[in-house]
């Protein structure tokens, strides 16, 4: 069980993460995040990879998302991007799997960086054919 000590409910290494980043950047992560949250409320956030992360069912291999801070801003990463349905066209990157959406677009699109959350939940396990 996650010992939660914070007003909003965050585990304390999330609060912990948050404070290396300028008030801008902690009210961007905290945007995004808020826009993840609203997708399912079994989604759960922890500190992975140092970047805030997002699952379903306690599986960190098959993580979610993931929210990046860097010196060229926030975004929002999709651990199986490559997979989901983009009909916003939001989804940048041009990996195998990871895709990404710079801050100000998922701000912008929230309904639609919802919708995608929900396809990564239904997608989580899946994988890409080997051939592909």
């Amino acid at each position: 069980m996650k010992a939660f000590s914070t007003m909003d409910g965050r585990p304390p290494e999330v609060e912990e993460w948050l404070r290396n980043w300028s008030q801008a950047e902690q009210e961007q992560v905290r945007t995004l995040a808020a826009t993840v949250h609203a997708a399912n409320e079994a989604v759960a956030e922890a500190i992975k990879w140092r970047r805030l992360t997002f699952t379903v069912h306690d599986n960190w291999h098959h993580w979610l998302c993931a929210i990046a801070v860097t010196k060229r801003g926030v975004s929002l990463m999709f651990h199986k991007g490559s997979l989901l349905d983009d009909p916003a066209g939001l989804l940048q990157g041009e990996g195998r799997y990871l895709r990404q959406i710079p801050y100000e677009q998922a701000a912008a699109h929230a309904e639609a960086v919802i919708a995608l959350v929900r396809e990564a939940i239904a997608r989580q396990t899946e994988m890409l054919d080997e051939g592909a």
